[in-house]
């Protein structure tokens, strides 16, 4: 019996995949490291093997065909079980090393970063962490992205998304402001209200629940500039509790309306199928998970508590998944 075996080359794929990702045969080979007729011929042997093209090639740039469109996921899924396959194959007797890179929201970025650098400096010196802060979504599918930690539901069906805790947020303002400890909703101005948001009325106060009804005079699209003009007493905002935790005990800032506080908003760790198989990704999943919690919980996590993490196997199935949207990617944001 004569069998037919047929075998594929993963530089081919590399290549392939470093063409499509970097839009051209030039910045491809800069990535790799090799030369650019090296490129070409890779990708010549790989139509070959196909009996198709796969790319479309001018002076200018480089595209990809239908057929290369339709390839591509399956090759890109095959470059990432083969890494699955290497590094679990070296993961027992392998220290993590490698590039992470995550997205994660700003305000929320930035108090884990400092639990997150000084854990990863300690345990795992090797490891090099890429943090892109955005509000937005769109870098979950970013195959150049490890995971991400998002606020709000996550809706897509092709990723794991667990939830990792929660926070809601409150209405502050600096002690020297007029309005400071007002507990009523009258006393409230659209003048003294300092909103989240890229464009004016893009929706009311969050604190209409309670019946306030007023669109904000500034809309200001970063947290963390909002309670900078609270502190220097220019109105009055609504952030993350977590974020204020330590203003409001050092009498820096003051609670609004100090009964109320916004429906709870969850904190999700998303990443791709088999990311978390990933050792590099691993060891970082978990640090950020113990540092995300303890940023939440206002610094409770003790070490103990980090020792019982380390015990844990960062989990493939999620503990919550969406459909895909049709309209907005995101539901809500730090």
């Amino acid at each position: 019996m004569v069998f037919d075996v047929r075998t594929i080359d993963f530089m081919e794929l590399q290549v392939f995949a470093a063409v499509a990702r970097h839009g051209g045969i030039t910045a491809a080979a800069d990535a790799l490291g090799i030369s650019k007729s090296t490129v070409s011929l890779q990708i010549t042997r790989l139509e070959d093997r196909l009996g198709t093209r796969l790319l479309v090639r001018s002076s200018r740039r480089v595209a990809l065909t239908r057929e290369g469109e339709q390839v591509l996921p399956r090759v890109q899924s095959l470059l990432a079980e083969a890494e699955n396959l290497l590094d679990e194959a070296s993961r027992a007797s392998a220290a993590p090393r490698g590039i992470v890179r995550i997205a994660v929201s700003p305000p929320l970025g930035g108090a884990m970063l400092e639990l997150l650098v000084p854990a990863l400096r300690d345990r795992y010196s090797d490891v090099s962490l890429i943090v892109v802060p955005s509000y937005e979504m769109d870098d979950l599918q970013d195959p150049s992205f490890d995971f991400a930690i998002r606020v709000g539901r996550i809706q897509d069906d092709t990723l794991i998304a667990n939830k990792i805790g929660e926070f809601s947020r409150i209405l502050v303002c600096a002690p020297s402001y007029p309005l400071a400890g007002a507990n009523s909703l009258e006393l409230l101005r659209k003048e003294d209200l300092l909103a989240f948001g890229g464009r004016v009325n893009q929706r009311k106060f969050a604190a209409q629940e309670i019946g306030l009804d007023l669109d904000p005079q500034f809309f200001i699209a970063d947290f963390d500039v909002l309670v900078r003009l609270s502190r220097a007493g220019y109105g009055i905002v609504e952030v993350p509790d977590f974020m204020v935790r330590t203003d409001i005990a050092e009498g820096r800032l003051v609670r609004v309306l100090p009964d109320w506080r916004s429906a709870t908003l969850d904190v999700m760790l998303a990443y791709r199928v088999g990311a978390s198989r990933i050792n590099r990704v691993a060891s970082v999943l978990k640090e950020v998970e113990w540092a995300v919690t303890a940023v939440l919980q206002g610094g409770t996590q003790t070490l103990e508590n980090r020792v019982k993490l380390d015990n844990q196997s960062v989990s493939e199935a999620p503990t919550a998944r969406f459909r895909k949207a049709s309209k907005a990617p995101y539901s809500a944001r730090g």
